[in-house]
Parts: structure tokens; C-alpha cells; sequence
């Protein structure tokens, strides 16, 4: 009987570090995640910006990209 609580205490330590262990890596991979999309906003384009280009539509940038 031993034997088996031995067993169970290592399999709910296995499993909460598991646990610990995804959540920490979901934090990691959201940051990375921001950290990217802040760094997409400030890239500048022939056009004016990502910003300006979401709010227009392909048509209206290729024909500013043809008066150029």
C-alpha cells in the first residue's frame, strides 16, 4: 500500500509541474506574440503605414501605388 501513495504523490507532482510548465509557456508565447504585432505597427510602407493600408481597400492602394 505503500507503494501506491509513493506512486500517486509522484504522479500529482508530474502532473502539476506539466501544469505549471503550460502556463508558463503560454505567458512566454503571448508576449512574443505582442512584442511581434507592436513591431508590425511601426513599420512604415510606401503607402503610409500598415495603419493607413488597413483602412483602405487593395483597389484604392494599388491605385496609389500607380500615381506614384
Amino acid at each position: 500500500m505503500i507503494i501506491f501513495t509513493i506512486l500517486g504523490i509522484v504522479a500529482a507532482v508530474f502532473f502539476l509541474i506539466v501544469i505549471i510548465i503550460s502556463v508558463i509557456e503560454v505567458r512566454i508565447k503571448k508576449r512574443k506574440k505582442e512584442k511581434l504585432f507592436y513591431k508590425m505597427d511601426k513599420v512604415e510602407t510606401r503607402t503610409g503605414g500598415l495603419a493607413h493600408d488597413r483602412n483602405r481597400t487593395y483597389s484604392e492602394i494599388q491605385k496609389g501605388n500607380e500615381k506614384k
